[in-house]
């Protein structure tokens, strides 16, 4: 192997979970600025170089663009890069089942906060929270009596949110003190396949409080 590639697995393998560098900033890293297309293609072959490799999280390393870019050398797999990003903690601006949301793990309080803060958001006002199936509430400590669990299951998938009590102080951060979190099972393929992965996501609208919702992926990136 060359020293070009051990030093490229080096520096990706230090990238700390939730956090990504782009394939140029690895390149700098390695002290070859304009070796980030090499970057992309050994990432890509990564599966053929041996067990040893299959832990070097190269889902941490994204387009210089911001967009994620494919992964596995699948462009097609771009929503399963995602995934991983988000549920370390990362924050992205993803298609949701209604409007474009600025989404992260609804387990990572950190990155939750961050979110208030870029989005400008009342801190005392809840976000809506995505999940993949009706399971994922257990995981909030919300019980349901029958008949709720009835109803969920006549209009779940759906883009109705519905919100449920949570009276748990572990999740305070996400309540902010209502003791009720706006929860929603999406019908949209795209999304689920990412929240079965990322695990429940956070997902405000991506715009500033008070603001029109961005309804293109170019009008969330000039806003954040």
């Amino acid at each position: 192997m060359s020293k070009l590639k051990k030093k490229i697995f080096q520096i990706i393998k230090k990238i700390p979970s939730g956090q990504f560098l782009t394939y140029k900033q690895v390149a700098i890293l390695a002290h070859n600025e304009k070796a980030f297309r090499a970057v992309g293609n050994i990432l890509k072959y990564k599966a053929k170089l041996g067990k040893q490799f299959i832990n070097i999280p190269c889902h941490r390393v994204i387009k210089g663009d911001y967009t994620v870019g494919g992964y596995l050398g699948r462009k097609d797999l771009n929503w399963l890069k995602a995934a991983l990003l988000l549920r370390e903690g990362a924050i992205g601006v993803i298609p949701t089942d209604t409007i474009y949301g600025i989404c992260t793990s609804a387990f990572n309080k950190k990155s939750v906060e961050k979110i208030y803060k870029l989005r400008k958001r009342n801190p005392k006002k809840p976000c809506i929270i995505l999940i993949s199936n009706l399971n994922d509430l257990k995981l909030f400590k919300v019980q349901l009596e029958n008949w709720q669990k009835y109803i969920l299951k006549k209009i779940w998938p759906s883009r109705i949110s519905v919100i449920l009590s949570c009276k748990s102080k572990k999740f305070s951060y996400l309540h902010r003190g209502t003791e009720t979190l706006a929860l929603r099972l999406p019908k949209d393929k795209f999304i689920l396949k990412i929240l079965k992965i990322s695990g429940p996501l956070i997902a405000p609208s991506a715009n500033w409080e008070g603001h029109e919702s961005a309804k293109t992926i170019n009008k969330a990136k000039k806003i954040f």
